[in-house]
């Protein structure tokens, strides 16, 4: 009888009643859709909400939900396939894809253990000082690399490597933190850094077309990093040192002095030197960030086996590119059906928006922006709400540029890690665990609301960007 318990209670995990819910939703809304959807996309919809409920859950492996997605909309043709099919074509896509190659290589040589080794003899011996310095270092690269995916193929491996020669053994709590640190660190930063990453740069090119507002690089940083960018990333540190308490045990090996790096390792770090060089004068040299990676990855792959196993594409993992290429399909399709406006559209004029109640206006519009991208790509925020700036300044009596500059904590505050391709690819190439990376993902978001967005409202009033 008790084993019998034990099978019923497995079947009805907490994932398994979430997806049901979800899928009893989509049928619901497939079968007869809200008034407010635009016409021809009730299953879109459906296949939506499926699809980010098994992204959100975890429940099935994130490369099959991908191809569960890629199947269901080619079969229910929710939108033309160059749309579906949008993140192969993608230059995120050769990003990752250059990045694993990078981060074989930089596994096979041993790179990455050497790096390590000459970190640990610098870094602090603490537990919190640990996680310290590599959320600072993430944000470092965050000035000095613009495209938000190369940076988890440069830092994550690295990260990798400190962890395990810090002692972390796989899956525990320690080796979780690093990993998280490397990954949020140079992520949350970059969105108070304005070229850093894609929300940013669509934001600020949408001000400018459709508003004629030109936002500059030291303007942005301002406004938005001694809180969005300081404050949160040491909120960061102390929220990963306690929800994931433990202690390095520092392998021997790496307290001696560390060894000369040898021909390939030396090889392969010159390769990321050039690559880093590239990806920081992209705007000088006009080479986007894909083409600099996919380069860099060729240049390891000729010099198989050597700077990579003899047969690199058998040890390659294509899951993190499938979760990629379906992840930013869901969000094509989304935006192609206009559902992500519609919602919001349908909201706005029921949303307690008026003059001189600064406060409330803050909240609802950081909070509403927030939960719109849980129906869009994080660039999906800016790219819906500043063209309705007219209408949001109207309503709150605040100018275009000042109830715009608020969406930034919006498209920066992720509720799901599917939220951000950047952080779901870090996480796969650090290989953290999928509950791990959820709770934590929603866990910082809820303290991000609770704790960072009343300093930032307090910060851009004393500053005076919210003004009429």
């Amino acid at each position: 009888m008790l084993s019998e318990n034990n099978r019923m209670t497995s079947l009805f995990t907490y994932p398994r009643a979430i997806m049901l819910l979800v899928a009893i939703v989509a049928l619901a809304t497939g079968m007869a859709p809200p008034a407010w959807l635009p016409a021809g996309t009730a299953w879109t919809t459906a296949l939506a909400f499926v699809t980010i409920g098994l992204y959100a859950t975890g429940l099935i492996a994130e490369a099959i939900t991908s191809l569960v997605f890629f199947l269901g909309a080619m079969l229910l043709a929710v939108a033309p396939a160059d749309v579906v099919f949008s993140g192969f074509s993608s230059t995120a896509f050769w990003i990752i894809f250059g990045g694993l190659i990078l981060g074989m290589s930089i596994r096979h040589t041993g790179l990455g253990q050497a790096i390590a080794d000459r970190l640990l003899m610098r870094l602090p011996g603490r537990y919190s000082g640990l996680i310290a310095a590599t959320v600072g270092a993430g944000l470092l690269l965050a000035f000095l690399m613009p495209g938000a995916m190369g940076r988890m193929v440069l830092i994550v491996p690295i990260a990798v490597a400190v962890a395990d020669r810090a002692g972390f053994d796989e899956g525990s709590n320690g080796r979780i933190a690093v990993v998280l640190a490397a990954i949020f660190g140079t992520h949350l930063g970059s969105f108070a850094i304005l070229p850093s990453n894609t929300p940013n740069v669509v934001w600020s090119g949408a001000m400018e077309s459709m508003h004629g507002i030109d936002i500059g690089y030291i303007d942005y940083l301002w406004w938005h990093f001694p809180v969005l960018g300081l404050v949160r990333s040491a909120l960061l540190v102390v929220v990963l040192v306690y929800a994931f308490p433990d202690r390095p045990g520092i392998r021997s090996e790496a307290r001696d002095a560390p060894a000369p790096l040898d021909r390939d390792q030396r090889q392969t770090a010159l390769v990321l030197l050039v690559a880093l060089g590239f990806w920081a004068t992209d705007a000088l040299h006009g080479i986007g960030p894909a083409w600099v990676a996919l380069g860099a990855a060729l240049y390891c792959l000729f010099n198989a086996s050597r700077l990579v196993p003899a047969k690199p594409f058998a040890a390659l993992d294509m899951g993190p590119l499938l979760l990629l290429a379906g992840i930013l399909g869901v969000g094509s399709v989304i935006a192609h059906a206009g559902i992500g406006e519609a919602a919001f559209t349908q909201l706005l004029p029921i949303l307690p928006l008026e003059p001189a109640a600064n406060a409330i206006n803050y909240a609802v519009i950081s909070i509403g922006g927030t939960a719109l991208a849980v129906l869009t790509a994080m660039p999906g925020v800016p790219a819906i709400g500043v063209p309705l700036g007219e209408t949001l300044a109207n309503a709150t009596g605040w100018s275009v540029q000042s109830v715009l500059t608020i969406l930034a904590a919006s498209y920066s505050t992720y509720l799901l890690p599917y939220q951000a391709p950047p952080i779901l690819i870090g996480a796969q190439l650090g290989q953290v665990p999928w509950g791990a990376l959820t709770r934590f993902t929603l866990g910082f978001a809820v303290l991000s609301i609770v704790l960072v967005f009343p300093l930032h409202y307090l910060w851009l009033q004393w500053i005076g960007v919210l003004t009429g």
